[in-house]
């Protein structure tokens, strides 16, 4: 019963894609049922390597039907008023409300082959009216007209090209637009993705990249563009290499790994009154990934950005080829366990919801392996983000057998056309998931853009339950240590425990504190006297603590009996409970089966 781990490895980005392109000392007894008051447990179980006290607790003379653990700290007496009726609670949430629907379909509306929606699209309007929307690859298109919904492609000429230039220290090679942003419908600034392909320059490099790979010799970061004329063209805000803006502190690596800061968000502007703007960092040498925050309060001074260093936004961004630049030099993780490294890719300031809501493609928190999709977290400061929910549930990069052929979604943006952002940087509670989606594969260039509605909702949050009522669904709960045969079978979930201190752990639960008692329905014969143990963890936190956990004695559990356990005056049972870990005994060979667990309001 050891404190653990609740959540595995960072969630890695889809870069498959681009590769492709405790117990009481005394016990009661009376009448029909017992209780066990649970005050004084051990904090932790007598398998741990904790000290522990053993406890002594005489087996009831009469086998109870119902076991319930008090995990108060302390009685009160009987209240003579009449109890206020329990109002469920309630929460905010952003929901797909309606179907998939199309917006670019490479067959009729590109451009060239090439044009394909290979960034998060973006919006913004010029000073003329006209509404355009990005369609980015190394040549960046608009689809243009009087509103979102209306928008066509304009052929006539991209609104940028990628320059392609041999030079890694000049950072002109392949160019995204990826940040459209304007105040007047004029003068438009865009932060661009820019790749440095060491793979194809070999007419003027013929001894770099080896491999002849694309992503052991690719290394990205952020420039700046600006438009003069409503965003129609584009062109470096200052001269090469003076027009970067971001990049890590590190010259180009021949044949290592992906490294660098790539797919920018969009820029908002907050009320103090500075430009941010949020990226997905992929390290040397283990290319770690994680959200990288970084404000500016001057778009046409590149140098003017700074990163968020843990503690503030005072983290100068060094050019490795000018400047003596260590490996500390760059930006630190924002709200890692919350964002999980890759929620970055689009943020609006939704006025429903009175704060700003990020998205990006991401994975179950707790496992890491299913339910691969898109999320969404929220944010008051743009600094302090909840923990990302599933908005929508799709193939990833990494949710597939093989990205390179089958159908997957990536590049997640919002935006609202309601907007009256002049870069459609707010929305008011309902607006669009605009989404790229691979029809074959990163191998193809068909590659459409496809948006969702979606809207900021209110919704009764009900108590949890399980009841393994389906063969073969275990219902998110998962086996984790010393525990074998973890299946749901015959309407329980069954397990065998293989060493003396088991646990299975829930995946990503929305569990508020005022769901204070737990039942749990659950036999293991033989486990009569030993201790089984709940942790829980609360929103952002990844790892189990003594502190957040209360151990309850098994008795008569030779046959299923319901083990209720009032958890309401517990300190550490508060706010809303994202993910549970049960040791259900704590030793060896015991067969456990539980028929139910289900939470309610003592």
């Amino acid at each position: 019963m050891r404190g653990g781990r609740m959540t595995g490895l960072m969630v890695a980005s889809a870069l498959a894609l681009a590769a492709c392109s405790g117990g009481d000392d005394s016990a009661e007894t009376g009448g029909p049922t017992g209780t066990v008051d649970a005050t004084t447990a051990p904090a932790t179980s007598p398998s741990g390597t904790e000290p522990a006290t053993t406890p002594t607790t005489a087996a009831p003379t009469t086998a109870p039907p119902t076991t319930t653990v008090r995990s108060t700290v302390a009685t009160t007496p009987p209240s003579t008023s009449e109890p206020e009726p329990f109002v469920p609670p309630s929460r905010t949430r952003v929901v797909v409300t309606g179907p998939e629907e199309i917006v670019f379909d490479w067959t009729d509306d590109r451009c060239e082959d090439a044009n394909i929606p290979d960034i998060a699209a973006r919006a913004f309007r010029s000073a003329d009216g006209r509404v355009n929307l990005t369609i980015g690859h190394w040549d960046t298109y608009a689809m243009v007209g009087p509103s979102l919904g209306e928008v066509v492609s304009d052929c006539s000429a991209p609104i940028l090209s990628s320059p392609y230039g041999p030079d890694p220290a000049t950072f002109t090679d392949s160019w995204w637009i990826g940040s459209p942003y304007t105040d007047d419908g004029t003068t438009v600034y865009a932060v661009v993705h820019n790749e440095y392909r060491g793979d194809t320059h070999p007419a003027t490099r013929p001894d770099q990249c080896p491999s002849g790979e694309r992503l052991p010799c690719l290394d990205t970061s952020f420039v700046m563009v600006v438009s003069t004329d409503g965003g129609r063209t584009f062109a470096p805000v200052a001269d090469p290499p003076g027009h970067m803006i971001a990049t890590l502190p590190y010259t180009y690596r021949d044949d290592t790994v992906p490294s660098g800061i790539r797919q920018p968000s969009n820029v908002v502007r907050h009320s103090d009154g500075f430009y941010y703007l949020f990226g997905n960092v992929s390290d040397q040498p283990d290319e770690r990934q994680w959200v990288c925050a970084m404000r500016t309060d001057d778009l046409a001074n590149p140098s003017a950005w700074r990163y968020w260093d843990g503690s503030g936004f005072t983290g100068e961004w060094l050019d490795p080829y000018t400047e003596t630049a260590t490996a500390g030099d760059k930006c630190a993780p924002l709200a890692d366990a919350e964002l999980g490294g890759s929620v970055q890719e689009s943020v609006v300031y939704d006025e429903a919801l009175g704060g700003y809501v990020m998205v990006g493609i991401s994975a179950n928190t707790v496992t890491y392996d299913d339910e691969w999709g898109v999320y969404y977290a929220t944010s008051e400061n743009l600094v302090d983000w909840t923990l990302r929910e599933l908005l929508i549930e799709l193939p990833s990069g990494l949710a597939v057998a093989d990205p390179a052929n089958e159908l997957v979604y990536a590049y997640p943006s919002i935006i609202d056309p309601d907007s009256a952002s002049p870069s459609f940087g707010t929305s008011d509670g309902e607006m669009y998931l605009y989404i790229s989606r691979f029809n074959f594969g990163g191998n193809s260039l068909d590659r459409d853009l496809v948006r969702y509605p979606i809207a900021v909702v209110e919704e009764e949050i009900p108590a949890p339950a399980w009841t393994f009522d389906t063969d073969g669904d275990t219902e998110g709960w998962f086996a984790d240590n010393d525990l074998d045969a973890f299946e749901a079978v015959d309407g329980v979930l069954r397990m065998e425990s293989t060493g003396d201190d088991p646990w299975f752990l829930s995946s990503e639960i929305v569990l508020p504190a005022v769901y204070d008692r737990m039942t749990i329905r659950m036999k293991a014969p033989g486990a009569d006297g030993e201790y089984a143990q709940l942790f829980w963890t609360e929103a952002g936190v990844g790892e189990t603590t003594e502190a957040q956990s209360t151990v309850f004695e098994l008795r008569d559990v030779d046959d299923f009996r319901d083990i209720v356990v009032d958890l309401g005056g517990i300190p550490t049972w508060q706010g809303t409970i994202r993910a549970l870990r049960l040791d259900p005994v704590e030793s060896a060979g015991r067969t456990i089966e539980i028929d139910s667990i289900t939470f309610s309001n003592s």
